[in-house]
């Protein structure tokens, strides 16, 4: 891919991943329920933290200017990035999040499997019998769903009965295709880790601490006021996320692009150009950063160098 497509994709997957984040938080608004009583007690709690808060940053801004806050937080985000972005056997954090990374890619695969066109509108080549026939059937279905509901039956019992079998030709169609294409997807889920590992534990470490230079500068998580030596506050945390995401983002779409297509090149298997496309998708690039960087805030919180805000708790709370 040349630097432009790269670019391009690294773009829209930081749009994707935005898109998800925005999406669950207001599904965690919509169906909130308070009373009076409870958001009285609340303001007050919330109230007396920010003052207390407040106090606090402001003996610290008494004592420490913004360089020295920001070359803090600078210092010690490296450090705890060097502890997660690390050799093999040194962190429990990669080997920690493959699984649900792949769970997530797994799933992405199937579901573009199961649409007779891609995403540019093209109609799939048909590798397998099963594959044809669902298509068929998936762009037919309201009809014969309503040529059915036309006819006249014996009784409610047997019509149950009638669309229970066409949902099951359809179920049936669907697994015996999926399950021929899980073994390339196994197969190409093997090469994309192994790269991903080498994104993780070789690419990134000599890079943290630009990286977190170039996010601490940008977020200005050292602003006068709001910002304290040894954690980044809540207010800042958008801008932070914001900023790392952009830069993992890139460097992964920069990396992990051209890795993995360098090894697939190089296998000695034969892959359908529509799985090659699926891996280079934007989508799979989101949806890893979403699990690499979930997890690493909640390692950042733990170790109380960033201070998520409530509406990041709950709403990964209730994903979880």
């Amino acid at each position: 891919m040349s630097a432009g497509q790269k670019d391009a994709i690294a773009v829209e997957a930081l749009g994707l991943l935005s898109e998800q984040v925005q999406a669950r938080i207001v599904h965690y608004k919509g169906d909130l329920e308070t009373s009076p009583e409870l958001d009285a007690v609340t303001a007050q709690v919330v109230s007396q933290l920010k003052a207390m808060q407040a106090a606090v940053s402001g003996d610290e801004g008494a004592r420490e200017t913004p360089e020295a806050i920001e070359k803090k937080h600078i210092r010690t985000l490296t450090k705890l990035l060097s502890h997660v972005f690390t050799k093999q056997g040194q962190s429990n954090f990669i080997a920690q999040n493959l699984k649900p990374i792949g769970r997530r890619v797994a799933k992405l695969f199937f579901e573009s499997e199961l649409h007779e066109k891609s995403k540019g509108d093209k109609e799939k080549v048909i590798h397998h019998p099963e594959q044809g026939v669902y298509y068929v059937l998936q762009r037919y279905t309201n009809r014969i769903r309503a040529e059915l509901d036309g006819f006249d039956y014996e009784d409610e019992e047997i019509k149950r009965m009638t669309v229970a079998t066409l949902d099951k030709i359809e179920r049936d169609l669907q697994v015996a295709f999926l399950s021929r294409r899980s073994p390339e997807l196994n197969r190409v889920m093997q090469i994309y880790t192994s790269v991903l590992t080498s994104f993780l534990q070789e690419h990134l470490p000599p890079r943290v601490e630009q990286m977190a230079k170039v996010t601490i500068r940008a977020a200005q998580t050292a602003q006068p006021g709001a910002s304290v030596g040894y954690k980044v506050m809540p207010e800042r945390f958008p801008h932070f996320r914001s900023e790392w995401e952009r830069i993992l983002m890139q460097q992964m779409v920069h990396y992990c692009g051209d890795e993995l297509l360098s090894r697939l090149t190089d296998s000695n298997e034969e892959f359908h150009d529509e799985t090659v496309k699926f891996f280079t998708d934007p989508h799979i690039f989101s949806e890893t950063c979403a699990v690499i960087c979930e997890a690493l805030y909640d390692y950042l919180c733990l170790e109380g160098f960033l201070d998520l805000p409530v509406d990041w708790r709950v709403q990964h709370s209730r994903d979880g």
